[in-house]
């Protein structure tokens, strides 16, 4: 564990850092939340206090065929320890974004520790990341090119899964329907529990919900991770498996934001997945027969 003196030092070095990356990218970074930037700068006067939460921001890379979005999420200790970030653009297909990002956190890795290294990133990006861009153009051209030539494509297959993500909260209106727009792009049925705690259950093939997930998870969250994850391998007709029919915003306020867990639990007892409030939550559901 840090002292507090060690923690000023880090967090020093990284409001340091985000000043010179400001004046580079005055427009094109953005502070997720200036609370925690302000928590961070009164620690480092006076660090008689708990430590301020992580430090995270966005960067709209520039690149010759466009921007790449660099989210960065900065632990406590960095420099000392590794940032966390992730790569994402509307023109990147979802192959391309995998590999960019696979290459990117070998270069997180590669960083000396103690130096900050978002710059490097940056930088890595600008010379890089157009060979994405350029490969996912091309991944693009054919795909429409083949199933022009047959018609129709191919059926293969597939992997049916159903994420089950739990989340400390789910409060903002346009996370919300950031999530709920990204399922029905992807053809994702299940639903967002919208509260305290949240919940979001994703189900489709493997590769859509993978995709899915990892663009949520680059959201800014508090806490949120994969509590169960269900597969069926060589799924012929990933739409029989399916538990829900769409994908919908569910709550059951007992007050402004906290959720009713029996009429969750009910919610899910009527779709057959009563199994996943257990592996959700870490006990057994149980709700009044008389509940309605």
């Amino acid at each position: 564990m840090s002292t507090p003196a060690e923690m000023t030092e880090t967090l020093t070095a990284q409001v340091s850092e985000l000043q010179a990356l400001q004046s580079v990218y005055p427009s094109e970074l953005t502070v997720a939340d200036y609370g925690v930037l302000a928590d961070i700068n009164e620690y480092i006067e006076c660090p008689d206090r708990d430590p301020p939460r992580w430090l995270e921001y966005a960067i709209a890379v520039p690149l010759n065929g466009g921007s790449i979005e660099l989210l960065v999420n900065l632990p406590t200790n960095y420099p000392k320890e590794q940032p966390e970030v992730y790569a994402r653009g509307s023109c990147l297909d979802r192959t391309q974004q995998a590999l960019l990002n696979k290459e990117l956190s070998v270069l997180v890795k590669a960083q000396e520790a103690g130096e900050p290294c978002i710059y490097t990133l940056i930088s890595w990006l600008q010379d890089n990341a157009d060979t994405y861009l350029e490969a996912s153009v091309r991944n693009q051209t054919v795909k429409h090119s083949d199933a022009s030539k047959s018609g129709t494509e191919d059926r293969v297959p597939a992997v049916f899964s159903r994420y089950w993500i739990y989340s400390h909260h789910i409060y903002g209106k346009s996370k919300r329907q950031d999530v709920a727009s990204l399922a029905k792009e992807n053809s994702i049925t299940g639903f967002c529990l919208a509260g305290k705690p949240g919940i979001i259950c994703m189900e489709g093939s493997l590769e859509d919900c993978d995709y899915c997930w990892q663009r949520i998870r680059s959201m800014n969250w508090h806490r949120i991770l994969i509590k169960l994850l269900e597969k069926e391998e060589d799924c012929n007709d990933v739409d029989r498996m399916r538990k829900f029919t769409d994908f919908q915003e569910i709550s059951f306020p007992t007050t402004e934001r906290h959720n009713d867990m029996g009429q969750l639990l009910k919610y899910l007892t009527d779709r057959d997945c009563q199994h996943a409030f257990k592996e959700l939550f870490g006990i057994e559901g149980k709700f009044s027969k008389f509940s309605d």
